[in-house]
């Protein structure tokens, strides 16, 4: 009888970071997963997200599981029809919200055992939040640019006082 074993790696795309920053309201997002080994054993693909714990996406034998993700990710997410050929396992995620921020976790594998895993931190900055970050740069440009003239206004008024009272 001969045993074969078979090695999976999976990787967070070189030409992405496995942080990922993104705001909310954006079109989409893709979280990156590639196999680095030959994909052709590989029967499931499972992203899953962590706190709170909850299936994404499940492509198994090739086709989408959509019964199989939780309702809230229903209709937002996919894999590239070639994932299984090219092993290029990354998800696309649609209309990003701030409840999407979280770790998620690709998972391949075959007959019930898990061939490996790669990790994605996405970070989903608010509406507000990014709207703050706009003001408070705008204020402190502004206050670069005029804090030097209104403190020599200020400086030109204190002196003219002082010389007026005494």
């Amino acid at each position: 009888m001969k045993i074969f074993v078979l090695f999976v790696l999976l990787r967070v795309s070189q030409h992405a970071s496995a942080d990922l920053e993104v705001n909310e309201g954006q079109e989409s997002v893709v979280l990156p997963c590639q196999v680095t080994a030959p994909v052709n054993n590989i029967s499931l693909v499972e992203w899953r997200r962590s706190e709170p714990v909850m299936t994404v996406h499940v492509r198994r034998n090739n086709r989408d599981q959509p019964n199989d993700q939780n309702e809230a990710y229903q209709g937002r997410t996919s894999l590239r029809q070639d994932a299984l050929k090219t092993g290029d396992l990354s998800l696309t995620l649609k209309s990003v919200s701030v409840s999407d921020k979280g770790k998620y976790t690709c998972t391949a594998s075959q007959a019930g055992t898990s061939l490996g895993q790669a990790e994605v931190q996405l970070q989903v900055q608010s509406k507000v939040e990014e709207e703050l970050r706009t003001q408070r740069n705008v204020f402190i440009v502004l206050t670069s640019l005029l804090l030097p003239v209104c403190g020599a206004s200020l400086t030109w008024i204190f002196i003219t006082l002082k010389n007026r009272k005494g």
